[in-house]
């Protein structure tokens, strides 16, 4: 399996095309924007985007969303207890961060230990709530991948003072369900750099100390 990093605009939000190399099946994490380019650079990689994955439901990861699946014929793909901020322009920051509503209508909505098959790829669905109620994370155990969204970043956390957060389930999420990961785990955010768990667990004092 393959990873394609692509920080879109115009919140420069970490979005991701994973992607398997021999049947070219796709899925696309978290388009917070740019759906345009995004399109473009599957099909100048010859890829058919299968799923758009939302990892959570504030705009800055869902913006694109709906342009993409309207280009791509992608199902949207979300954790069940999102459904709720992903349909209310107030909850998921639309209005505010855009100045206009976004509203996601999800093709599929998911529940704790669900797959998805990408390809020959498998992602495990994590519940990681904190930042949102229904944030996850996706894992591809096989190749050590996780999308984190904005769960866990380099050297801190998402913040938790968001509607649906809660921070103590945030930091709970981190030290019960990722960090319990192998160490060698490449992480991918939602923001800034890549990371590993290994990394994390020894010098991420935020998600360390937590509330």
């Amino acid at each position: 399996m393959k990873v394609l990093h692509m920080p879109v605009a115009p919140y420069y939000t970490n979005s991701y095309i994973y992607y398997d190399e021999n049947t070219l099946e796709a899925a696309v994490i978290d388009p917070g924007g740019s759906a345009d380019k995004l399109m473009d650079t599957a099909k100048e990689n010859g890829l058919t985007i299968k799923y758009i994955l939302l990892t959570h439901g504030h705009f800055d990861h869902i913006a694109g969303a709906n342009e993409l699946k309207v280009l791509s014929g992608a199902q949207v793909i979300a954790f069940e207890d999102e459904d709720e901020l992903l349909k209310s322009a107030d909850m998921n920051l639309s209005l505010i961060g855009m100045g206009k509503g976004v509203i996601i209508n999800s093709d599929k909505l998911l529940k704790e230990g669900d797959f998805v098959d990408v390809g020959n790829g498998k992602l495990a669905l994590i519940h990681t709530p904190g930042h949102t109620a229904g944030g996850v994370c996706y894992y591809d155990e096989e190749n050590g991948i996780l999308f984190s969204g904005d769960t866990l970043f380099k050297g801190t956390t998402g913040r938790y003072d968001l509607p649906t957060s809660d921070g103590a389930a945030l930091f709970a999420s981190i030290k019960k369900k990722l960090f319990t990961l192998p160490d060698d785990v490449k992480v991918l955010p939602g923001h800034e750099a890549s990371t590993t768990i290994g990394f994390e667990k020894a010098n991420n004092r935020v998600a360390a100390d937590g509330l």
